[in-house]
């Protein structure tokens, strides 16, 4: 067995125990805080009487969605992306059955409100997690059951850190700042607040696609660096960008020319329904602009890069998205297109900094291991 091998249960003890330690800390801040981060939000009081025991219930969960994530990314880097694929779809199967038993009520069962519905969620993961643990046993010969802290290694945890940190620190950024945009939105009544809740859930099919495109990119490219095929992951980067782009255009555009029959199955409010129309013609721009970001992101990750893409991102997203979402909803009166427009131009920027870091190949200095 190769030497690097060989230290893969170092690396997945150490990942193991970093994990039960952030779940740890994140799920005592939602116990502990749930009316405080609520009312940071400008979320109404009415909302947030529903909203605290669900916040609380699945915050004790957190822990299992920390470990779910080190399995699954254990999986995926050792390119077995269809089991890695099997965990999260148990865990949503689980979670909508558990969903329609807690607010429909059948065979006269009582109805168990928002608190059923975190409990079915954190049921779903700690399911898939049980499967999660079998793939590893089996594809990665690691047993999650019998980790061991005396194996953990700080050496790993720095380089752990060292990539991980920046490459999660463009998706912390990024839910800060929608935090900050639900504040924004949150003054613009209840209409809109709720608008924006059914846009993005469907926005979350609609990037789906690009989502896995870019997962599977990503170890091609970091496998391809790995190699030191410097030229072969440079084309295969562009190469996915481009088909990447052109599929999430292709689903937004037929999104939008069916958004009317689609949000009817979320609301009869005419009001609504136009709104988000408006909303999703901006999206076809805002989507083949993130189709940009997620692939040479994933891309620049993969090679070592990890610093750049976090730097644009706090950059562009505090300084251009959120003014702009201000600017654009609250003084020009634009509401939620105006916070829409200000999401694709900020995407816009960003991608085109992309393009330039990938073609410039700098990344090509970054990669660890070769």
């Amino acid at each position: 067995m190769p030497k690097k091998h060989k230290e893969i249960p170092k690396v997945m003890n150490t990942a193991i125990f970093g994990a039960i330690g952030i779940g740890l800390l994140l799920g005592a801040i939602f116990i502990l805080l749930p009316y405080p981060l609520l009312r940071f939000l400008n979320i109404p009081d009415d909302v947030i009487a529903i909203a605290i025991p669900y916040m609380q219930l699945y915050g004790a969960g957190t822990i299992i969605l920390a470990l779910n994530s080190v399995m699954l990314a254990c999986l995926r880097t050792h390119g077995l992306t269809l089991q890695a694929l099997i965990v999260p779809t148990i865990a949503n199967i689980l979670a909508v059955c558990g969903n329609y038993v807690v607010l429909f009520s059948p065979f006269g069962l009582p109805n168990f409100g928002v608190r059923g519905i975190a409990i079915s969620g954190i049921f779903g993961q700690f399911c898939a997690g049980i499967v999660a643990i079998y793939l590893v046993k089996r594809y990665v010969k690691f047993n999650v059951l019998k980790v061991n802290f005396k194996r953990c290694s700080i050496p790993f945890l720095k380089q752990i850190l060292k990539l991980g940190l920046p490459s999660s620190g463009e998706s912390v950024s990024y839910s800060g700042a929608q935090v900050v945009v639900t504040m924004i939105v949150a003054t613009l009544g209840t209409n809109v607040l709720i608008t924006k809740s059914y846009v993005s859930a469907i926005t979350q099919f609609v990037f789906l696609t690009a989502s896995a495109l870019c997962q599977g990119n990503q170890i091609i490219i970091g496998r391809t660096v790995g190699a030191k095929d410097f030229e072969g992951a440079y084309q295969r980067g562009f190469r996915s960008m481009v088909q990447n782009v052109g599929i999430s255009t292709s689903i937004s555009i037929v999104t939008f020319i069916f958004i009317t029959p689609i949000m009817h199955i979320y609301t009869n409010k005419p009001e609504i329904i136009e709104l988000a129309r408006w909303v999703f013609l901006v999206e076809i721009i805002l989507e083949a602009a993130r189709a940009v970001n997620m692939t040479l992101v994933g891309s620049l990750n993969a090679s070592g890069d990890v610093r750049f893409p976090l730097a644009c991102s706090l950059t562009v997203l505090w300084l251009i998205s959120l003014p702009f979402s201000y600017l654009l909803a609250i003084v020009f009166h634009m509401g939620l297109v105006g916070v829409w427009i200000a999401y694709a131009i900020d995407e816009s920027l960003r991608a085109m900094l992309m393009i330039y870091r990938w073609h410039h190949g700098t990344w090509r200095t970054k990669a660890l291991f070769v």
